[in-house]
C-alpha cells in the first residue's frame, strides 16, 4: 500500500499537533517528584501559559 504525500503530510501535521499539546500540559503541570526537580529548558518558556 502506498501513501501519496498529501496524507503522509497530514499525518505529520497530526502528530506534531500532539507532541505540541503535550509539551503545553507538560509545561503547565508540576512534577510529582518533590525531592529533584531539575530546571526546565528556556525553550520550553515558549509553551507556558504565564510568562
Amino acid at each position: 500500500m502506498r501513501y501519496n504525500k498529501t496524507s503522509s503530510h497530514k499525518v505529520a501535521k497530526t502528530v506534531a499537533n500532539m507532541l505540541d499539546s503535550v509539551l503545553r500540559t507538560e509545561a503547565n503541570s508540576t512534577s510529582c517528584c518533590v525531592i529533584y526537580q531539575p530546571k526546565a529548558p528556556k525553550e520550553l518558556e515558549r509553551f507556558k501559559r504565564k510568562k
